[in-house]
């Protein structure tokens, strides 16, 4: 079985950050607002399951100090790469949602696009302990889910469930 590590890795092979056409890599919707109505410019957010920086990338445009975090090391080094090439500061660090890599009450936001549901339950439970911990007192989070219909590549394996959520196991469950 390939780890999530070495899965989201593969996502970045081949991919030349200083070629690479950003023009498509357009920034979650659901962000717009939150940022527009919720964050003060120039705080410090943290974009959760960062990926390919395309959140990322949006709040620093916007004027916010950003971070990522992403188990995956070539993800991060792709974020890393695209800030360069846009002369955008970023911190980025691999790390995994229940252990974010950074110190308690340090961030006014955290966003979590459409990543959180790529993980257990038990994980999923844990994610948002630790971002409450990363969170200063009365900051936002904002955490968005795909809907089942985008999950295609395992809908035959999972089980849907009477609100539309999916249930799906991969591995072994004690």
């Amino acid at each position: 079985m390939v780890s999530a590590q070495d899965y989201w890795d593969s996502c970045f092979q081949g991919i030349d950050e200083e070629t690479n056409d950003f023009s498509k890599s357009k920034p979650a919707a659901a962000l717009f607002n939150f940022c527009d109505n919720y964050l003060m410019k120039g705080v410090s957010v943290l974009d959760l399951g960062c990926g390919g920086g395309r959140n990322a990338h949006y709040l620093a445009q916007r004027g916010y100090r950003v971070y990522g975090v992403d188990i995956s090391a070539a993800a991060v080094e792709f974020c890393q790469k695209r800030f360069a090439r846009f002369n955008l500061p970023g911190t980025f660090k691999q790390g995994t949602f229940n252990q974010i890599p950074f110190p308690n009450n340090y961030f006014a936001g955290v966003m979590c696009i459409a990543a959180l549901d790529h993980v257990t339950l038990e994980t999923a439970r844990a994610s948002i302990i630790e971002i409450r911990r990363v969170l200063v007192p009365d900051g936002l989070m904002l955490l968005t889910f795909d809907p089942p219909h985008t999950d295609e590549d395992i809908l035959h394996e999972a089980e849907v469930l009477p609100d539309g959520t999916l249930k799906f196991v991969c591995g072994y469950r004690n």
